[in-house]
């Protein structure tokens, strides 16, 4: 266990934050852009005083994690189809987060960071009765990007690109600012594949562009959770890790920054960048 002074600091915090330390040896990870809220490295939202660097879930798990441990977080957002890719060919890269796991690589894989639920959100004026993966295949499907090699529960057996049975009706999307404006769209009659927790954040978020308070209906019909790790290049700082992110949920930190995160629970740390977001908008 992590020296008990050094936790109960971050309890002392409402959310976990732990100054850097000056002499602290430096991590570069990088991180899955535009994966809001769980990374939030883009200009979309403007943050309170105080909230500069808080980057999403997924980046405050993992930087109170290291700072428990006396190291200091550089974060590299890319993309995350280009993750495990990125620190093959770059030396400068310690670790990545947000992958699944892999037996066929030579990386050490830390415990669980985050373990996602997948949904299945339509508008009720579609009229959907979604209670089961099969169901889907009567509508229009959007997801992200890959999303048919994590996600479970037979999704690609509909979706994979080169074998799925209904791709014809399937469209996936690089940024998930663009994918849920386009599910508000009036007259989109799209089945919305996401996270609890993006639906929350970008409903708040394109509340500014888009009619995003009718009514709609969620579809809890994958029920295979997606476990995310990170994965390091050095094993010794590996098991430094699960350590520390061990103390963090035992102490009762991990839960505290998804509430952070929360919209509803915390509305006033960030606010939409409408200028930012419009222009995102036009240039797709």
């Amino acid at each position: 266990m992590i020296k008990l002074f050094t936790v109960l600091l971050a309890l002392q915090l409402p959310f976990a934050v732990i100054a850097d330390n000056k002499d602290g040896e430096i991590i570069t990870i990088g991180f899955g852009s535009g994966k809001a809220p769980f990374t939030l490295f883009d200009n979309q939202v403007i943050r309170a005083e105080g909230h500069e660097k808080h980057y999403g879930i997924e980046y405050s798990i993992v930087r109170q994690s290291l700072l428990l441990i006396h190291r200091n977080i550089k974060p590299k957002a890319i993309p995350p189809r280009e993750l495990k890719k990125s620190i093959k060919k770059f030396r400068n890269i310690d670790a990545v987060s947000g992958v699944t796991r892999s037996s066929k690589d030579k990386l050490y894989y830390s415990k669980p960071i985050l373990e996602n639920s997948y949904i299945a959100v339509s508008k009720s004026s579609l009229g959907s009765k979604i209670n089961s993966v099969s169901n889907l295949s009567s509508y229009r499907v959007s997801a992200r990007t890959g999303s048919y090699a994590t996600i479970r529960d037979g999704f690609a057996k509909l979706y994979h690109p080169k074998k799925g049975t209904h791709t014809n009706k399937y469209k996936e999307y690089d940024s998930n600012l663009i994918q849920h404006a386009d599910f508000w769209e009036a007259g989109s009659e799209v089945v919305m594949i996401t996270t609890e927790e993006s639906f929350n954040h970008y409903r708040a978020l394109l509340a500014g562009t888009r009619d995003t308070s009718v009514e709609v209906e969620i579809a809890e019909i994958f029920p295979t959770k997606i476990r995310l790790y990170v994965a390091f290049r050095n094993r010794k700082l590996k098991n430094e890790f699960n350590e520390a992110l061990e103390d963090l949920k035992f102490e009762g930190v991990y839960s505290r920054v998804f509430q952070h995160y929360n919209q509803e629970l915390s509305p006033d740390f960030r606010r939409p960048n409408e200028v930012e977001i419009s222009g995102q908008l036009k240039e797709n």
